[in-house]
């Protein structure tokens, strides 16, 4: 689920998504997601795609082409489009239209390699393929047409239908960074209730859909043909109500068994997990919220010493850059040391009165603090200031930390840290309030020499 809402404007588009907006977004945001951490696992190689498109390329067209009536089985289209056979006990016009629209999708992904957005010209040259090069191939219609078992009356002329795509194109355009699932839903729904074409406006309408799809990184989908009545029954609401929740809801679960089954073939041929890639990139996101509070923290505290200081004395402070990876996250997470590193140094020194040096690390949660809040194991800032004895350069004295001896976080909540006090008392503070009580530690270490 995002962390917080994501909206779609369907301004400027017939549609809205009423009953269930928010949950049907949530839904193509955590598809996207999902793609893009297969993707960045490195996990979609040429065998996996090979392996996935292979099984599908024959199956998209077989299926599409029976929602328009086609009889062709998956075997009988691979037949057609590969030996360019006509299937005895069908009619020929279906082994024709297996064979325009292998090409149209073909032609398809490539569109998908050009970034901007769907537009007139490209569904003309998708339209084109679907239908051959035949009369009316690639041209808005001039004439009325019906749509059989539907109310809905299309723009009835060459006028109408223009200006009705034109609209179409500007939404494309003007909505180029909405959610691609959803994009791809609305173009497809919408082009469908224009139906610019005298024919093949079905299958042309599903290649750009699908051409969104791709464009995102995401498998094209399959609308079966179990699913025609649901598909035309979906579609017919959106004509008459405008409401795109029934083909948003059709639309994405099939997206969703596209990705599982994409998923299945990288797991087939490079081990993918997909649970496991899913619980890395939760992993991630939390060592980067981590990495960033910690940066907020210290510039806090060097602010706060400045500030208490008021001009008195030299202050340096290195930030060390030393941000949690991934793996060190995971590391202090399962209590292991490995996952250590330097933050920052505080270096303080004031004429006639001394010096003080604090270092800052972090390492993994003490199990005082453990045990006073019930956290489990994950990464704790701590404090240690030279070695007195001089046997090793830092030495970690509790006592002597400045204001917090630990701190940390229960993320993904970064608003309050996590404080355990010299004395051992363990309490809840914001950022600022860390910040001010070491600052005065810090001074008060200086003054207390």
């Amino acid at each position: 689920m995002p962390e917080r809402p994501v909206s779609l404007s369907l301004d400027g588009s017939p549609y809205t998504i009423e009953a269930t907006g928010q949950r049907v977004v949530d839904k193509a945001v955590e598809l996207q997601r999902r793609a893009t951490r297969l993707r960045d696992q490195g996990k979609l190689t040429e065998a996996t795609l090979r392996a996935y498109f292979g099984d599908k390329r024959f199956e998209q067209i077989a299926e599409s082409n029976a929602i328009e009536g086609s009889t062709l089985s998956v075997g009988e289209t691979a037949l057609a489009v590969e030996k360019g056979m006509t299937i005895t006990g069908h009619d020929p016009a279906y082994s024709s239209d297996a064979i325009n629209l292998s090409r149209a999708l073909a032609h398809m992904v490539e569109l998908a390699k050009d970034p901007s957005p769907s537009d007139c010209r490209q569904i003309k040259e998708l339209h084109s393929l679907v239908m051959g090069g035949g009369p009316g191939a690639g041209l808005f219609r001039s004439n009325p047409v019906r749509i059989s078992g539907s109310p809905h009356t299309p723009p009835a002329t060459w006028h109408q239908v223009m200006s009705n795509m034109e609209e179409w194109e500007r939404w494309s355009r003007g909505q180029a960074e909405t959610i691609a699932a959803l994009r791809a839903v609305v173009l497809h729904a919408w082009l469908t209730h224009i139906h610019p074409f005298s024919d093949g406006n079905g299958r042309t309408a599903r290649a750009v859909m699908n051409l969104e799809f791709i464009r995102a990184g995401l498998p094209s989908v399959i609308i079966r043909r179990k699913d025609r009545l649901r598909y035309y029954e979906a579609l017919a609401e959106s004509d008459t109500g405008g409401d795109l929740e029934p083909l948003s809801e059709l639309i994405l679960a099939r997206a969703e068994d596209a990705l599982r089954d994409l998923e299945r073939a990288a797991k087939r041929h490079e081990g993918y997990d997909a649970v496991q890639a899913r619980l890395r990139e939760e992993q991630a996101k939390r060592a980067a919220i981590w990495n960033d509070a910690v940066r907020l923290l210290f510039s806090l505290v060097d602010d706060a010493i400045d500030v208490t200081l008021g001009g008195t004395g030299d202050l340096a402070t290195r930030w060390y850059e030393a941000e949690l990876s991934v793996d060190d996250y995971v590391a202090l997470s399962q209590g292991d040391s490995e996952g250590n590193s330097w933050l920052f140094k505080i270096d303080l020194s004031v004429p006639g009165v001394g010096r003080c040096r604090f270092l800052a690390w972090t390492g993994y949660r003490s199990d005082e603090l453990r045990g006073a809040t019930g956290l489990d194991e994950g990464p704790s800032v701590f404090w240690s200031i030279p070695d007195p004895a001089g046997n090793r350069m830092w030495w970690q004295d509790d006592s002597k930390s400045p204001g917090v001896a630990e701190l940390t976080l229960e993320l993904p909540s970064v608003d309050r840290w996590v404080a355990r006090m010299p004395d051992g008392k363990v309490d809840r503070l914001t950022p600022s309030r860390v910040a001010q009580r070491v600052a005065k530690g810090v001074v008060d270490a200086l003054a207390d020499q």
